[in-house]
Order: structure tokens, then C-alpha cells, then sequence
């Protein structure tokens, strides 16, 4: 007579608590990563608004950003220049630059920023061959944002930024209607869907605003809808019929630029 072999622990699938063993290194870790984690899902107001000011939400804001050539620049230094230029490729027609700069423009006055921007009717310096550098992959027929904003960084360093509307779809990711990185100063819209809306909501993104408004899922201490997919704010990255930015996202970025004030001890807010 045989009988079943003897454990001294349950196999792995047990997981009962009393069998986990811990290194003092994998305690450190998840000491660290569980509140990051947490703050990803569900946050306060207070801590909601502090978080943006050090930053602890904004952190991927910070660092450095490469050009094509390899020049490292600070992320964000074109702040300081306090221009946002607005322009479109060649065969963009007019009406498209006007409605993405009109919104970009009401969303500096909505946050009281010190910032100009300016409508050009033609490219600036050095862009034209970027956007041709940018779409000559795919003869045309889509944009390659990254290859565009490394070439940019070349041409204009960290003087302005820019809002440039493009004839073609996105190269990564395809179904994008705009892209936008505030470290480099860039925002692209797609000509077929630019609007005033697409662009105030790309324009929050490049005024330093990188999340949608159900991330975190809940922020409490403000007046959202418990559904995050069914909030109708700017700032969800489905398109919604309301055009006004949320009580979350305009506190974040209002003390986003009040940090940087404090940190470069400039006056960014009027």
C-alpha cells in the first residue's frame, strides 16, 4: 500500500499567507510601489492638488528630451520663451490652423497663463523639412510624430513650442485624433478632425496636463460622475459634446505652473 506523499508547505497555487516569505528588498519595493499605485486609482482633492504642484503626478514632466542629433534639452525649458507658436503643413487649409489656435488660445486665458500664441500662416524655420521627413517613410500617407518633434528639437531647440496640423493619420498610434508632448513643446492635431474642442484638449495636454479625466478612476472631494467612462469632460480621451475643462484637470494644472513658478521663481500666472 502506497500512500500520498507528505508536505511540509503547500504547493505554490495554496497561497496562504503564513507561507509567503519576503526579501528585505522586495518589502522596500512594495512599501514603495503600493502608494504609487494607489494614487494611480483613487486619489483626494488636497492630495490631488499637491501632488501636482511638487509633482508627484506630473513627474513624467521632468527630465530630459533627445533631438535627432542627439542634443539633450530640459523637458518643459520652452516655458520660458512663454511662445506658442500655431501652424499648419503645407496643403492644411486655413480654417483648420484658425480653430486649433483659437483653442489653444482660450485655454491659456481659461488658466491665466503669460503665454502669446500666434498664429502663422506659413511654417517656421526648419519645419517644412521636418514634416516632409516625417511623413516620407509612408509616401504621405502617415505622420511619424516622434521622428517630426526629434527633428524640431534640432531646428528650434527649446525656444517656442508648437501646435502643427497635419493632412495625414498618425503613424502610432492610428486611430489618434492629436498627439502632444509637453517635455518637447509639441502638439499635433489631424487635419480631417481638428476642431476648437480638439484643440483645447490638445492644448491642456501641451500646457502640462498628461492624463485623461478617469486617471485617476476617482479623485474625491469633487462633483464626478461614478461611472469614469460616462463623465462628459475636455478632457476624456473619448470625444464627449461638452467642451469644458473639469474642476480635477483645472486645479492640477493650475498648481502645476504654480510649482514651476516656485521652482524657476518665474511668473507664469497673471
Amino acid at each position: 500500500m502506497t500512500t500520498a506523499p507528505h508536505h511540509d508547505t503547500p504547493p505554490w497555487y495554496g497561497m496562504h499567507p503564513k507561507y509567503l516569505r519576503f526579501s528585505p528588498v522586495t518589502k522596500v519595493f512594495l512599501l514603495l510601489a503600493l502608494p504609487i499605485v494607489l494614487l494611480s486609482v483613487v486619489s483626494v482633492k488636497p492630495l490631488w492638488q499637491w501632488g501636482w504642484r511638487v509633482p508627484v503626478y506630473a513627474y513624467a514632466q521632468f527630465g530630459t528630451v533627445t533631438s535627432a542629433q542627439g542634443k539633450k534639452f530640459p523637458s518643459g525649458a520652452w516655458t520660458q520663451g512663454r511662445r506658442l507658436l500655431v501652424y499648419g503643413a503645407p496643403k492644411v487649409d486655413a480654417k483648420s490652423v484658425a480653430l486649433a489656435a483659437d483653442g489653444l488660445r482660450s485655454m491659456v486665458r481659461e488658466l491665466g497663463l503669460k503665454l502669446s500664441v500666434e498664429e502663422l500662416a506659413v511654417p517656421p524655420k526648419g519645419a517644412a523639412a521636418a514634416l516632409q521627413v516625417a511623413t516620407a517613410a509612408s509616401r504621405g500617407l502617415s505622420f511619424d510624430f516622434d521622428a517630426f518633434e526629434q527633428r524640431r528639437l534640432d531646428d528650434r531647440g527649446m525656444q517656442y513650442a508648437e501646435m502643427v496640423v497635419v493632412p495625414a493619420q498618425f503613424k502610432d498610434p492610428s486611430w489618434a485624433w492629436g498627439l502632444t508632448n509637453y517635455p518637447a513643446g509639441l502638439s499635433v492635431l489631424q487635419q480631417g478632425e481638428t476642431s476648437r474642442d480638439l484643440g483645447r484638449h490638445e492644448g491642456t495636454h501641451l500646457l502640462g496636463y498628461d492624463k485623461h479625466d478617469d486617471m485617476p478612476l476617482y479623485v474625491f472631494g469633487y462633483r464626478e460622475g461614478w461611472v469614469p467612462a460616462e463623465r462628459n469632460t475636455l478632457m476624456m480621451l473619448l470625444p464627449k459634446t461638452s467642451d469644458a475643462l473639469s474642476d480635477r484637470a483645472h486645479d492640477a494644472l493650475l498648481n502645476f505652473w504654480r510649482g514651476k513658478e516656485a521652482r524657476e521663481h518665474e511668473k507664469y500666472l497673471e
